[in-house]
């Protein structure tokens, strides 16, 4: 099963004060962190999207999907992971991938205690449009034909939303 993973990374970081792609925690930057991750889960297939000039996550997003068919055939999903949500644990990210393999065609959400998070599985056919969405990828996935499933996962790290330095403390 192919997977390809694309790391949203392209936002300046304006109420973080500096770009989060580059923020550390615990002396690790955040997308350090993340790689660390998608390795030990066995994943290869990365595209980080950084310094990009997009106008928000979902033309980020749809530029990755773009870049990426460049390279390879059409995958048989996409990981799509805000860099801003650091501390994910390898093991959600191979529950992700176990219910995909049986789920192809569904958009997987990681789910911990009736909360929705980072990161998402969408099919490898999943395609962004080019109209812009007021409510994001939230408000595309709502759209499309695609079942919607939810993988319940222990791990708080789908949550944590790392979008100022307030917000490291409180991790």
């Amino acid at each position: 099963m192919q997977i390809i993973t694309l790391i949203a990374a392209s936002g300046k970081g304006s109420r973080f004060g500096s770009p989060k792609v580059d923020a550390l925690y615990n002396g690790v930057s955040f997308l350090q962190m993340i790689l660390n991750t998608l390795q030990d889960a066995g994943l290869q297939d990365c595209y980080v999207l950084r310094d990009l000039e997009t106008p928000d996550m979902l033309a980020t997003i749809r530029y990755g999907m773009q870049r990426a068919l460049r390279d390879v055939s059409l995958p048989d999903g996409w990981l799509i992971w805000p860099v801003d949500h650091p501390l994910v644990k390898p093991a959600t990210v191979l529950a992700l991938l176990k219910d995909f393999a049986e789920k192809r065609n569904s958009v997987l959400i990681p789910r911990h205690q009736g909360r929705n998070g980072h990161p998402i599985i969408l099919p490898g056919s999943f395609t962004i449009p080019q109209s812009d969405n007021p409510d994001g990828l939230k408000g595309v996935i709502s759209q499309v034909h695609y079942p919607i499933g939810n993988v319940e996962v222990d791990d708080a790290g789908i949550l944590v939303n790392i979008n100022t330095p307030e917000d490291i403390l409180y991790v």
